[in-house]
């Protein structure tokens, strides 16, 4: 799994990245040692741990809900379920922001990235139709906390001599495909869509096969 990044200058539940991570990690002390699936905290721990005041604690805690980090465990439960994203926050990676600069000069090295594969990569079945971008780096900020990426993809034509190997099923394709295309950046995340018309308004497309 993609190890969870936390971007400096960003407020996360009402905290910034490393007091997020703190927090998270001070609640799993809590519950070490037990199951995950017997792993609770009740609202007065989190409210402690994080360093919330009391009034905001439960509407907080209700983006973290939202945001996949607790879990209910009945509709009007005093405790909540800890996630993996929740333990992913623990350990996660924490960077500056993404310069504008450097994020046009990473689409660009992308397009690069999935041209050659295309056109080298015989052993996938599977090629790179077109690659758009979309979120943060469509607004007017010139620091990003993400780069999401929006891929369609396509059969590729069969060689004319069959190759030892190749991918077999769509999954093995698009996660070589994924790898690709993420490597370059722990900012890139790539998200695999039928059409370019399936994702968020505005995108922009960076990459067009031929």
């Amino acid at each position: 799994m993609k190890a969870l990044t936390l971007v400096t200058r960003r407020l996360y539940f009402g905290v910034d990245a490393r007091r997020l991570r703190d927090a998270t990690e001070r609640v799993l002390l809590r519950v070490q040692g037990l199951p995950p699936e017997r792993a609770r905290v009740n609202l007065d721990a989190l409210t402690q741990d994080f360093g919330w005041k009391a009034e905001t604690s439960r509407s907080i805690v209700e983006q973290m809900i939202q945001g996949g980090l607790l879990h209910r465990l009945s509709p009007h439960a005093a405790e909540f379920g800890i996630t993996d994203k929740f333990r992913r926050c623990a350990t996660a990676r924490i960077v500056d922001p993404l310069p504008r600069e450097r994020a046009a000069l990473l689409l660009a090295h992308l397009a690069d990235i999935a041209r050659q594969f295309n056109e080298t990569d015989e052993r996938n079945k599977y090629e790179i139709d077109t690659i758009a971008v979309f979120g943060a780096y469509m607004s007017n900020d010139n620091e990003l906390t993400d780069l999401p990426l929006g891929v369609t993809g396509r059969r590729r034509t069969p060689p004319a001599r069959a190759l030892f190997g190749r991918a077999t099923a769509p999954t093995d394709g698009t996660e070589q495909i994924r790898a690709l295309l993420e490597a370059p950046s722990a900012f890139i995340a790539v998200s695999f869509v039928h059409k370019l018309a399936d994702l968020p308004k505005p995108f922009s497309v960076v990459f067009k096969a031929e």
